[in-house]
């Protein structure tokens, strides 16, 4: 638990289906530091800090990796949630506390979850048992109460090639290809480097549960719109034709459309912006993920110093002294893949680390939409040149370390470490990656040949 008073650690003592609509989790926090742990704003969910439900464990969450869902506590009809309240709660060194969330259930098929905690590496690949279970002092029954409408966020993934790039928002999936590889300029006939790309997307809509693919047709600004729309529907239309006669299951059917200049999804005053913007995008039902390979564990704490598989230093002038240590990158059966790291200060001054890892525009072409996360760390698949960012809930918050919160570990006194985590969506053939660790919007690091286990 990356707490500024730490160190501590969450423990996961029970996660249930208490019912048919509700899932009980229950968590035991436990302060291994010598200093006083106060608890009261540590487990809020993330843009809630000065609202009174800033002091509840509302922040807390399970992810269903497959179904792209993340289902957060239930809360009563006057808006406080069926969790437990933290208003002055606080921990002496070697103390533990209790505390409980209620979720809505997800679908009967969902056995297992990734369990996401404020400021705490995920619990991942965590099976839900069913039945009740024992009542902490200031637990509520779902039953008794009059409940409010649950909050289940879609959770979307972001990758970025030169090539393609995949936008994965709930059960969608959007494949954006780039038109600059697709077609010779200002041309509608498919290229052969196309064909490689196109095979790849009809193996996705193979494996996928929907029956219907759109293809979209874009331009960038260049020009005007008597020329780019028309030139926009021809290749969307190319695009279509190519799919159709590659793609094997039957049943499926496919709707085209172009819109010029409409809608980029870069700034047009650059050449990178431009290039982004000129594209086809193929979208329709995310594939279920495949079985993970076998294997390697999920993280799990232990005391002592957390064991690590690859450890750099950093390169930007600023942070030569901060150390990067490897802990665990796994893959769960649900497709998603958990990035455990711990941060050293190995310096004689002390380093503030809250805006260094937030996404930036001119470093990574977007901007964070919450300051001070850790969400600017990308993962780049060495087969397929494409550079994954982690998961963001539709709430704007990432399924990362977001650092905005007072309670954060974001600033790291000489010979001080943390342990940070991000959760992603990694192909299922990328078994050796990349790491890029952004300073400030600039590169600070980059580690090869990071295994997935």
């Amino acid at each position: 638990m990356a707490h500024r008073a730490g160190p501590a650690h969450v423990e996961l003592l029970a996660l249930s289906r208490t019912s048919g609509s509700a899932v009980t989790g229950q968590f035991r926090i436990v302060n291994d530091g010598q200093s006083q742990l106060n608890l009261h704003i540590s487990l809020f969910e993330g843009g809630r800090e000065g609202d009174i439900r800033s002091l509840e464990a509302n922040g807390i969450g399970l992810l269903d990796g497959a179904g792209g869902k993340l289902y957060m506590p239930l809360r009563k009809a006057d808006g406080t949630c069926l969790c437990s309240s933290l208003a002055d709660k606080e921990l002496a060194p070697g103390a533990s506390l209790d505390v409980y969330a209620v979720f809505p259930a997800p679908p009967a098929g969902v056995n297992r979850v990734t369990v996401t905690l404020p400021l705490t590496v995920p619990m991942q690949d965590v099976p839900l048992s069913n039945g009740p279970v024992r009542a902490l002092p200031d637990q509520t029954d779902p039953a008794s109460v009059s409940l409010a409408s649950p909050r289940i966020l879609t959770v979307a993934g972001v990758a970025e090639g030169d090539e393609q790039s995949v936008d994965d928002d709930g059960d969608k999936r959007a494949v954006r290809l780039s038109s600059d590889v697709l077609f010779a300029l200002n041309k509608a006939d498919l290229t052969p480097q196309a064909d490689k790309l196109l095979r790849g997307v009809a193996k996705q809509i193979d494996a996928s549960r929907g029956s219907t693919v759109k293809v979209d047709g874009y331009t960038d600004s260049s020009g005007n719109d008597a020329i780019n729309q028309p030139l926009s529907e021809r290749r969307a239309k190319a695009v279509a034709d190519r799919l159709k006669q590659l793609v094997t299951r039957t049943g499926v059917t496919f709707q085209t459309a172009g819109h010029g200049s409409a809608d980029p999804v870069a700034p047009n005053d650059t050449e990178s912006g431009r290039r982004k913007n000129r594209r086809v995008t193929a979208s329709f039902t995310m594939p279920s993920p495949p079985a993970a390979p076998a294997g390697g564990r999920p993280y799990r704490w232990a005391p002592g110093k957390p064991a690590s598989s690859k450890t750099a230093a950093f390169t930007a002038a600023e942070a030569r002294n901060l150390q990067v240590e490897v802990n665990s990158m796994h893959r769960d059966p649900a497709g998603l893949t958990t990035f455990v790291w711990t941060l050293r200060n190995n310096g004689r001054s002390q380093a503030d680390v809250g805006s260094a890892f937030q996404l930036d525009l001119q470093y990574n072409g977007r901007l964070s939409p919450v300051s001070q996360s850790t969400d600017g760390i990308s993962i780049r698949d060495t087969a397929g040149d494409v550079w994954y960012y982690p998961l963001r809930a539709s709430s704007a918050e990432c399924v990362c370390t977001s650092l905005p919160r007072a309670d954060a570990k974001k600033v790291l006194a000489p010979g001080e470490s943390v342990t940070y985590a991000g959760v992603y969506r990694l192909p299922p053939e990328a078994r050796t990656v990349d790491i890029d660790f952004p300073w400030s919007g600039q590169e600070g690091l980059r580690l090869k040949g990071v295994a997935v286990r």
